[in-house]
This record gives structure tokens, sequence and C-alpha cells, in this order.
């Protein structure tokens, strides 16, 4: 069991857990697709306001997360899966099937805020979506209530968001290496991904649902 770890084993498992849980590969090139029109200056700055949104999202949950979803919305974390795995659905589908040329894109997306992604669906819910918070509160209710576990947690928690923002800022300085196609494809390829991991959040979701029946 995790809790009979020492504090330091204790401390890079949960580091390791929740960075493989995040998936900062993914979103990175979900991030990259979405803003194939910025600049890479642009795109560090929403990946600082992401990993910043993202952080402050991941410890109110870790804080609050089993009142907000259980006492005060009454939330099942089944129904919360479906719920985002149908937003992200949305997104990834329209993100495949954009049409238009090239030129009216460049346009239409030129007129777009780019940083009106760093909420939805950057920080949540690709970076903390309903995954990563059941983790949190899995990993929270798995320890003893001590004070020392208490800070072990949450430190590793802020050392994870650190290294999400170095994975952020590690992609968007080798996107100055992808020429415009190349990030035209990275588009459809993140399309692809998001709409994979909303039916993957959908069926986890109801499979959950269904054995809690």
């Amino acid at each position: 069991m995790s809790s009979d770890l020492s504090f330091l084993d204790l401390f890079f498992e949960i580091i390791t857990y929740m960075y493989v849980v995040t998936n900062p590969p993914t979103a990175i090139t979900i991030m990259l697709g979405l803003t194939r029109h910025c600049t890479i200056a642009e795109r560090l700055q929403i990946s600082r306001q992401v990993c910043l949104v993202g952080g402050i999202l991941l410890f109110v949950f870790a804080f609050f997360g089993k009142i907000i979803l259980d006492d005060i919305f009454h939330i099942s974390t089944e129904a919360f899966r479906i719920g985002g795995g149908l937003y992200l659905f949305t997104i990834g589908v329209t993100m495949i099937l954009a049409k238009g040329s090239d030129d009216q894109q460049e346009s239409d997306e030129g007129n777009k805020n780019p940083f009106s992604f760093v909420i939805t669906p950057l920080a949540t819910p690709l970076f903390v979506g309903p995954g990563v918070i059941t983790a949190t509160l899995v990993k929270r209710m798995a320890l003893p209530n001590s004070i020392a576990h208490t800070l072990v947690f949450y430190g590793a928690l802020f050392v994870l968001v650190i290294l999400v923002y170095l994975s952020f800022f590690l992609g968007c300085k080798f996107s100055k290496y992808l020429t415009p196609p190349v990030l035209k494809v990275i588009e459809k390829l993140a399309g692809m991904l998001i709409t994979c991991l909303a039916v993957g959040s959908i069926l986890a979701g109801t499979k959950a649902f269904l054995q809690n029946l």
C-alpha cells in the first residue's frame, strides 16, 4: 500500500502516477493543433495560463472535490466523466470536420482569441479532467490523515504542475521547427486525439455507472 512507503518514495510515486494520468504529451499536441496560427510567445503565454488555471483547479478539487461533487452539486464521478466526454467529443469532431479554403480559415481563425482555449478545453477537461480529479481524490483518500502525508501529497501536486508546464514549454519551443502544413496536420491529429479521449471518458463513465447499479 502506498502509505507504507517512505515519504520520499511516496512523493515520487504520486508525481509519477499523476503525470501519467494528466498525459501532458497529448495535451501539448492538442494545444499546438488549437494554436497553429499563434506565435511561440503566444503559445508560451497560453501554456502559463493553462498551468495556472489547471493548477488552481487541481488544488481546489484536491481540497474540496468530494464536497463540490457530492454534497453541493450531487454529481457522481461517472456523470462527470460522461459529461466531460460529450463536451470533448463536440470539440474533436469540429476540429476534424473543419472545412473551407486555407485563406478563409486563416481569416476566420485569426479573428478568434487564441486565449479562449485556455480554460476550455486545455485547462479543463484536458489538463484537469474527470480522470485526473478522480485519481486525485482516490490518492488523497488512500493516505493516512496526518500532517506529514498531507504535506507530501500537496507538495507532489505542486511539483506536478511545474513538470506539466516544463513539458508545455519544451513543446512550444520545439514548435518553431514545425511548418504551417505540419501544424495543420497536427490540428487534425489533435481533433482525433480529443475525440478518442472523449469516447474513452464516456465509455469509462458508462461502465462505472452500470457496475454501480
